[in-house]
């Protein structure tokens, strides 16, 4: 399990950020299957309570951290400095033998059965899954969004694949592109048969769903039409689901 985490440099409470981290650390922790590896891509080591595990290994890299500039193209500054944080772990990965690599935003759940699927379905023939359905937490509340259909262009916490095809999701600039299923080499990833992630939303570190991108996209009009025909369109899309229902699943709790 790859988790790349941001720089200390760039994170206004690395307290809290370190919290959010260990949250989903011990939820990968939490598997069926003992037989993987957890690594923290990243600048500085954060502050968990796994910095000793044998399960979990931090490993630095070289490179310099982004600096950002305040505009809108800090968002692709950040997107490069993930993909290549996923790229270095990898490359690591692959040198300690892993078969295959999940990527896990360092703030996201994930199911813990993903470990004993792979170990049980995993073959020379088989490049990877992509988790098509899975959950959007708004921390703190009491239910989730099962999304069906496409959770792997909400959330990163998405791309089950060999570690000698991890270009194959990349884009330019670094970019690690986690919407990708099929490749230009005719290959391509298998929807996992179960919900596979959770996504922490409203956290405040997230890149994509902050709280002005939440409110934008939950707006509804009773007088207009395009409201209506949004709000069918989530229906067929989603299903409420109650926390209690999945917590242990992914070990789930708030910070």
């Amino acid at each position: 399990f790859i988790v790349p985490v941001k720089s200390k440099t760039i994170t206004s409470d690395w307290t809290a950020f370190s919290r959010l981290v260990n949250r989903s650390i011990n939820s990968i922790c939490n598997q069926s299957n003992a037989n993987f590896k957890v690594i923290v891509s990243c600048h500085e080591i954060p502050e968990t309570k796994f910095n000793d595990d044998s399960r979990v290994e931090f490993l630095k890299v070289g490179f310099s951290p982004p600096i950002l500039r305040k505009n809108a193209a800090d968002i692709w500054i950040l997107r490069a400095d993930k993909g290549k944080k996923i790229k270095f772990a990898t490359d690591y990965a692959m040198k300690i033998g892993a078969s295959y690599v999940m990527t896990v935003d360092s703030d996201d759940w994930i199911s813990n059965k993903i470990c004993e699927f792979v170990c049980k379905n995993g073959n020379d023939s088989i490049s990877g899954w992509y988790v098509k359905k899975g959950y959007l937490y708004p921390e703190g509340k009491r239910y989730s969004y099962l999304n069906l259909k496409n959770f792997n262009t909400i959330c990163g916490s998405c791309a089950i694949i060999k570690p000698e095809l991890i270009d194959l999701m990349y884009g330019s600039n670094f970019w690690f592109d986690h919407e990708r299923t099929i490749f230009e080499n005719g290959k391509s990833l298998l929807p996992l048969p179960f919900p596979g992630a959770l996504y922490s939303m409203l956290n405040g570190s997230n890149i994509r769903l902050d709280s002005q991108e939440m409110k934008k996209r939950t707006r509804f009009n009773l007088f207009e039409l395009k409201s209506f025909k949004t709000l069918f369109r989530r229906l067929a899309k989603y299903r409420l689901i109650p926390i209690v229902y999945i917590k242990k699943e992914f070990a789930i709790y708030d910070v």
